[in-house]
């Protein structure tokens, strides 16, 4: 606190130079230590989805409410360009197998997902939680209900590939 000269009452006055050096410098390390933290626990921007993946009905929704069913999809994305990828899937539905193309496209944050069915231009959409994660949203009008898909990545091709090349050097070393 300052003494003011006037009427002799003590004035709440700031010390700017004072406070501009202690809490800027304080500032600065918190606002780096954000930015350094936030840049290092997050994901990197464009995922890699080439591969195999797994997924099951998480829960769908008819005129009924929600109810549980054994419907599955599989896709195996066979190449990546940047946000745009493509392969083939094979849904079951009620017991029924249907295989399909498709081609996809990641947003610009690499994290949403739609994948587009090429023969009849149905669309799956949502977000990819991890790297080995996605949740996919579908609506069937047929069945007259909203899916929403839970997959799991089972089998990288990178992985694929790297596991058969070091299979086919302990093969020659074995020999």
């Amino acid at each position: 606190m300052i003494k003011c000269k006037s009427k002799e009452k003590y004035c709440s006055k700031i010390d700017l130079i004072r406070f501009s050096k202690k809490y800027i410098l304080i500032i600065s390390i918190i606002f780096c230590a954000l930015l350094n933290s936030s840049l290092v626990n997050g994901q990197e921007l464009i995922p890699s989805l080439t591969g195999k993946w797994l997924g099951t009905v998480l829960y769908q929704a008819t005129s009924n409410g929600f109810t549980s069913s054994k419907d599955s999809i599989n896709l195996n994305i066979l190449k990546q360009s940047s946000l745009e990828f493509k392969g083939n899937a094979e849904r079951i539905s009620n017991g029924k197998k249907t295989l399909w193309v498709f081609g996809g496209y990641l947003g610009k944050t690499g994290r949403n997902i739609c994948l587009i069915n090429e023969d009849n231009k149905k669309m799956l959409i949502g977000y990819i939680m991890t790297n080995d994660l996605i949740k996919l949203y579908s609506w069937d009008n047929e069945n007259n209900r909203a899916i929403v898909y839970i997959l799991k990545k089972i089998e990288s091709t990178d992985n694929f590939k790297s596991n058969k090349q070091l299979g086919l050097n302990t093969l020659k070393n074995s020999r």
